[in-house]
């Protein structure tokens, strides 16, 4: 029997969702001693990896049998998702902890920065920016502002003024869902007679990047 890739290609492209893969390195901020990553570096903010720039993709949410399969392995997070990637997606050269964003779903995010501090950024693709701000040093009241510009990058500019430099500040809107590439499941599938057959990938939560098990720092 040899299976059809042109037609598994077909079938996910007609069913998938968008996504964003990042392919990632290593980063040379690495301790060996420690075996972490360097705090604030500011290539990689002590993660430990950096990210190639974006790359359109597309993939299929496997099934919820395919869901359950990977919650019985005893490895499962809540939040974890697990993709079918076609073989003429790019993505399907993915590898451990590539970043991967999902733009056909967003969720709400609330955070804190410091106006003017050395790293004044998010780490997650902004959708939309609801509300900004900050305590007035002088009265103790509570001060709303004007949305800042976000570039693709995270980074926050101020075409209006912003918060007082030196001011903490919070931004409240909505952001794409983040995550990174915990692993593959295993398939005896994806090279059959050398043809490239859709990957079983499990995505992982970014905010646990760097925690526990997660890239070993």
């Amino acid at each position: 029997m040899r299976l059809n890739p042109i037609a598994f290609n077909r079938f996910l492209d007609g069913i998938g969702q968008s996504f964003l893969w990042r392919r990632s390195d290593a980063c040379p901020c690495y301790n060996p001693h420690s075996g972490a990553a360097k705090p604030g570096c500011p290539h990689c903010g002590g993660k430990g990896r950096i990210w190639h720039a974006p790359m359109p993709a597309t993939a299929g949410v496997a099934s919820a049998n395919v869901q359950r399969e990977w919650a019985r392995s005893g490895l499962w997070e809540n939040g974890d998702l697990v993709l079918a990637i076609p073989g003429n997606s790019p993505m399907w050269d993915m590898g451990q902890f590539d970043r991967v964003t999902m733009l056909n779903a967003t969720d709400r995010f609330s955070i804190t920065l410091t106006r003017g501090a050395p790293v004044e950024s998010v780490r997650f693709k902004v959708v939309t920016v609801d509300r900004v701000f900050w305590i007035d040093p002088q009265t103790q009241a509570i001060v709303d502002g004007a949305a800042p510009a976000v570039s693709d990058d995270g980074e926050l500019t101020w075409p209006n003024g912003g918060p007082p430099m030196g001011v903490g500040y919070t931004v409240t809107g909505t952001k794409y869902l983040d995550y990174y590439v915990f692993g593959q499941l295993p398939r005896n599938r994806n090279e059959h007679h050398g043809a490239r057959l859709p990957k079983a990938a499990v995505l992982r939560k970014w905010d646990l990047l760097g925690r526990g098990n997660a890239a070993g720092y």
